[in-house]
């Protein structure tokens, strides 16, 4: 008498290599998710700097200066966007830096995590310079003279600090 075995499962060398296979598929695809995550930010933070360029040639209509929405470094240990801005447009740029600093990557992170520069290097003046970190390593900058660009480094440009 023959006896036939049916197969109707898989081995265990099987489903090790299936499982294997998804291993694999779902660590690319979760690199892949961190990398569009951060070109979203990076997105997010050019549109808010746009929206905060608004409010500076607002402010300078209003006061002559854009001295109310300056500040310098908004840092983790430092000035927080709750603590800095005043005049009329303070609260609306309060919350664009916060939505800003939320998005932006921490530089020098061990030393208090750099986000934001908002300011110039001449002070309360009639030109101004922001510069924020962005998650791709580079430096975001727009300044009082129109100009928005990335730059490799914060220092490496022209004009960055000075109204770009």
């Amino acid at each position: 008498m023959t006896h036939f075995r049916s197969n109707n499962g898989f081995t265990l060398i099987e489903l090790l290599v299936v499982i294997s296979i998804i291993g694999v598929l779902s660590s690319v695809v979760l690199v892949s998710l961190s990398s569009a995550r951060d070109k979203a930010k990076d997105a997010a933070i050019k549109a808010q700097v746009s929206q905060w360029v608004t409010l500076m040639e607002l402010n300078y209509s209003d006061y002559g200066s854009y001295c109310q929405l300056q500040y310098g470094w908004i840092t983790k240990s430092g000035g927080t966007c709750d603590s800095v801005f005043s005049g009329t447009y303070a609260p609306k740029a309060r919350a664009i830096c916060k939505n800003v600093f939320n998005n932006a990557k921490d530089i020098w992170a061990p030393t208090g995590g750099y986000r934001i520069y908002s300011n110039t290097s001449v002070g309360c003046a009639k030109a101004y310079s922001f510069m924020i970190a962005l998650n791709d390593g580079k430096w975001y900058c727009a300044g009082s003279s129109g100009i928005h660009e990335e730059y490799p480094s914060y220092t490496n440009q022209p004009g960055c600090y000075n109204n770009p």
